[in-house]
């Protein structure tokens, strides 16, 4: 039987492992990093790319295991969620978006019903005019299910 609930309590400890992580880089930023285009801060720690890995893996994973739309729903609208609930700093806020392009194979395994619960919700929560492509593809697959 997959398990929706530790996909979700990993998903979230990762997520808040990450931010905190984010939070700690920006109290230790030194004076002029990352600004004006110059290199170094927050933005260029590696920690971004291995934040998306493990989401990406935590999904796929989730994902084989062939979950019902029940136990897939709730793992979708948390990782939908996080950039409205969570949008500063900057560089975890971008993150947070561009994560929820793992999500995309789950998006199949929705049923009708509940893929077209998510595309409302999704599309009052990320007005067009602040869509950025991996939300509008995540979009048009929910209404296409």
């Amino acid at each position: 039987m997959p398990d929706s609930e530790g996909t979700l309590s990993a998903l979230r400890r990762e997520t808040e492992s990450y931010l905190k992580f984010v939070e700690e880089l920006e109290r230790k930023r030194k004076p002029g990093e990352g600004i004006f285009g110059l290199k170094g801060g927050p933005a260029d720690n590696p920690c971004h790319e291995q934040y998306s890995e493990t989401v990406r893996q935590l999904l796929e994973g989730f994902a084989r295991q062939n979950p019902p739309s029940e136990l897939v729903r709730p793992v979708l609208e948390e990782l939908y969620a996080a950039p409205k609930r969570h949008p500063r700093p900057a560089c975890s806020y971008w993150m947070l978006i561009a994560v929820q392009r793992h999500s995309l194979p789950l998006i199949d395994l929705l049923s009708p019903q509940d893929a077209f619960d998510l595309y409302v919700r999704f599309s009052r929560e990320v007005p067009r005019h602040e869509r950025l492509p991996v939300q509008t593809e995540i979009l048009k697959k929910l209404k296409t299910r």
